[in-house]
C-alpha cells in the first residue's frame, strides 16, 4: 500500500515550501503532496499570526482527506490547528512540534529548542506543557532570524543554529536537540556535525522529516486519533468561513 502524505504548510507565502524541499523523504510506498493556505499570515511567527491561520489550515486538512490522503501534516512547529483538525478528519493528524518533543523525550533526558525569534518562548513553553513534557525541556534558544529570511544567508544560519546548538548543551544541559523552525529543514546535518567537532554527541531532530516517517508508520499500522478525545464538532451556522459542511446562515 501506498501512503499519502499531505503536508499542509499554514501559510500563504508561495515558494517558501516546495515540494522538491521533501521529495527525498519519498519511497515506492510513500507520496508526499503539499498544499499552502489561500487566506492566513505570510509566515507565524506570534500567538496573532497562529490563530489566523487555524480557518484555513482546518479547510486544506478536510480537503486533503476528501482527496484521498491517509495522513495530514502541518507544517509549523507552532502546530496551529492541530486538535481542530483532528475533530474534523478521520486520518492521522501530525503536528511537528509535538512529535519532536515526545520523540525527544525517546532519545533523551533533556532536551533543547531552536528556534527563530525570542519572541515566540512563552508560544513553545506553553506548548512543552500542554504537551506534558515541560520537565524534560530545559533549553531554549533563538538565532533572531525572522522566518521569511531563513533561505536568504544558509551559511550564516547553520553558523547560528550550530553555536546555539552549542550553547544549549553546554550552558543549559540539553542531550538532545529541535530544529525549532519547519523551514530549518535540512539544516541538521551541519548541525550535528559542528556539534561532534565541539565534542558532543546529541541527536538533532528535523521535525519534519521525522513527522512525515511517523506519519507513514500510523497509516501502516492502522492507527488514528481516539475519536474519544477528538470528538467531531456539531453541525451549525458558520459565518465568515468557507468551511465544507457547514451552513452558512441566512
Amino acid at each position: 500500500m501506498k501512503t499519502i502524505v499531505q503536508l499542509v504548510t499554514p501559510i500563504i507565502t508561495k515558494g517558501i515550501r516546495q515540494l522538491d524541499d521533501v521529495r527525498e523523504l519519498e519511497r515506492p510506498d510513500l507520496q508526499v503532496r503539499h498544499s499552502l493556505l489561500d487566506r492566513g499570515p505570510a509566515s507565524i511567527e506570534s500567538e496573532f499570526d497562529e490563530a489566523l491561520s487555524i480557518p484555513d489550515t482546518i479547510k486544506k486538512a478536510m480537503e486533503a482527506e476528501r482527496d484521498g490522503a491517509h495522513a495530514i501534516v502541518i507544517d509549523c512547529m507552532g502546530d496551529p490547528g492541530l486538535d481542530a483538525c483532528r475533530e474534523v478528519v478521520s486520518i492521522p493528524v501530525l503536528g511537528p512540534c509535538q512529535t519532536a518533543m515526545y520523540m525527544a523525550g525517546l532519545l533523551a533526558h533533556s532536551f533543547g529548542f531552536i528556534t527563530v525569534l525570542d519572541r515566540l518562548r512563552p508560544m513553545i513553553d506553553n506548548m512543552a506543557l500542554k504537551y506534558g513534557i515541560s520537565a524534560l525541556y530545559v533549553s531554549f534558544q533563538a538565532v533572531d532570524i525572522p522566518v521569511l529570511e531563513i533561505g536568504h544567508d544558509p551559511a550564516k544560519l547553520n553558523d547560528a543554529l550550530t553555536e546555539k546548538a552549542i550553547r544549549s548543551v553546554r550552558q543549559d544541559g540539553a542531550d538532545a536537540l529541535i530544529l525549532g523552525c519547519t523551514g530549518f529543514l535540512g539544516c541538521a546535518v551541519a548541525m550535528r556535525r559542528g556539534l561532534l567537532d565541539a565534542g558532543l554527541d546529541v541527536p538533532v531532530i528535523d521535525p519534519i522529516p521525522l513527522t512525515v516517517h511517523i506519519a507513514d508508520a500510523l497509516v501502516k499500522t492502522g492507527l488514528s486519533h481516539s475519536r474519544r478525545t477528538w470528538q467531531p464538532p456539531e453541525i451549525k451556522g458558520l459565518a465568515g468561513y468557507d468551511i465544507p459542511g457547514f451552513p452558512k446562515p441566512r
